[in-house]
């Protein structure tokens, strides 16, 4: 296929990755902001005799980190291609 510019396609290709990043992102920050609504039920729970706010916030805290490290690592996957009018 002499006609196919490779280039182009890894760079369309990699938009969707940046899409999914982007998505991650998001939904890992309100994981994490929801969190913060619900670690004042860990002391009352505990409190109570209940291990089952710190779990929860433990195991939603750890998901929302994870998804905002997986988003901003397919966000900087694809936007270090260069086009290849900017080579120098």
């Amino acid at each position: 296929m002499p006609n196919v510019n490779y280039i182009r396609l890894k760079e369309e290709a990699s938009y969707g990755q940046r899409r999914i990043g982007a998505i991650a992102l998001t939904v890992g920050k309100v994981l994490l902001w929801m969190d913060l609504l619900l670690v004042m039920f860990v002391y009352v729970g505990l409190r109570g005799g209940s291990d089952f706010w710190l779990w929860w916030v433990a195991i939603e805290g750890g998901l929302g980190l994870a998804l905002l490290g997986v988003g901003s690592y397919l966000r900087s996957y694809g936007s270090t291609l260069d086009p290849p009018d900017s080579r120098s």
